[in-house]
């Protein structure tokens, strides 16, 4: 995919596209919601999205998250006009349009500890939006086209975010490590995790009703013709 081939995706309940400068007020809304839910939920397991996360004791800690949303917008918009593009920063929406989240796939595999990484995912939904599998659903919109190019990607995630790591394994991932130290998370450990194209799809709910059409997209991927 390139920044002028993508095609905002639609899935049963939202859709996935560009972010635009308007988004601006409603992101800072959500990200004002990460962080209090940050101070409040963190007993819980919740681990905030970091891009957006100002310790609670941090003077002008308010303007501090404006300054990191405006420099996510402007992040998104240069990811757009990359050629070749390698990430897709995507706005997560309802059908009226409202934003309520992201979901960001790197294409172009990378080093790490010595080691090509693929892919790498990032997500967030509005907390007041939580518990509803959109996370679930907008992560499964994305890494449907990105496998279209690649067998595998890999992803981290906090050892102590137990929501991320349950979504990571309900698309497919399996834990293969653990990194003392990562270029996410202001270099805070994380736990590595792969997914595998057959895993991903095999962990599909269309796959349970008809096992057989995993084949057949996997073969379509592929190039390879269904008998």
């Amino acid at each position: 995919m390139s920044q002028t081939d993508f095609i905002p995706i639609k899935t049963a309940r939202l859709l996935i596209d560009e972010f635009k400068t308007s988004d601006y007020a409603r992101l800072r809304e959500i990200a004002f919601n990460i962080n209090h839910n940050a101070d409040t939920r963190a007993d819980e397991g919740y681990c905030p999205f970091y891009t957006f996360q100002v310790d609670k004791d941090t003077p002008g800690r308010d303007n501090v998250i404006r300054q990191k949303v405006s420099e996510f917008l402007i992040k998104a918009e240069k990811e757009r006009l990359q050629e070749p593009r390698s990430t897709y920063r995507m706005a997560v929406r309802l059908p009226d349009g409202k934003l309520i989240g992201n979901v960001t796939v790197d294409m172009l595999p990378f080093e790490e500890n010595g080691k090509k990484i693929y892919g790498d995912l990032g997500y967030f939904i509005d907390p007041q939006y939580g518990a509803h599998g959109y996370a679930t659903e907008a992560v499964r919109g994305l890494v449907h086209h990105f496998f279209k190019k690649y067998q595998k990607l890999d992803i981290t995630a906090h050892p102590a975010n137990k929501f991320s790591r349950k979504l990571i394994e309900r698309i497919g991932g399996m834990q293969v490590g653990y990194n003392e130290a990562s270029h996410y998370g202001h270099g805070e450990p994380r736990a590595v995790f792969e997914v595998h194209k057959a895993d991903f799809y095999r962990s599909c709910a269309f796959n349970r009703k008809m096992p057989g059409l995993l084949a057949v997209l996997v073969n379509r991927q592929k190039g390879t013709p269904n008998v």
